[in-house]
């Protein structure tokens, strides 16, 4: 039996199929194309995890006490760099791992807790030379926007 990560975005098929599919999309990438949304819900384990994970120690993270108490946060936050991950995500799901990032570029608007239903996507805004950059954005479910940014990666077209 095959482990799927609780965050990760689940894909139906089998695996040539599904590099078709990619190789397919990648030839037909244009302008305006809305990168399909992705839904996360990191959980306490998740942000831990990162924090381990990444040497992000602030306890605005992993320490509930703290986080509300000292810093009057209403909970955990969510990591800005672990959204600009699920930015990132959102792209390379879309596209197959045969995308390479190039480069990448995102700022916090508004912050993200544990708890928060977060949605990932964005828009294909140019295409030249084997390169396609994007516009991309994180949003809670109330349609707040957490963090935006931008993202060149390498595509075979």
């Amino acid at each position: 039996m095959s482990h799927v990560p609780r965050s990760a975005p689940h894909v139906q098929g089998s695996p040539v199929v599904w590099r078709l599919a990619v190789a397919e999309r990648r030839k037909a990438l244009a302008v305006g194309d809305e990168v399909p949304v992705v839904r996360r819900a990191p959980d306490a384990v998740d942000l831990f995890m990162f924090s381990a994970s990444a040497w992000l120690i602030h306890r605005i993270h992993y320490d509930l006490p703290f986080t509300t108490e000292h810093d009057g946060h209403p909970g955990l936050l969510v990591h800005g760099p672990l959204q600009g991950t699920y930015m990132i995500q959102s792209v390379t799901g879309w596209l197959g791992r045969s995308a390479r990032l190039l480069t990448t570029s995102y700022r916090h608007l508004a912050p993200a807790y544990l708890g928060d239903e977060l949605e990932c996507g964005g828009e294909v805004k140019e295409i030249g030379e084997g390169r396609a950059t994007f516009e991309l954005w994180v949003r809670k479910s109330d349609g707040t926007v957490t963090t935006k940014g931008t993202a060149t990666f390498e595509v075979n077209t």
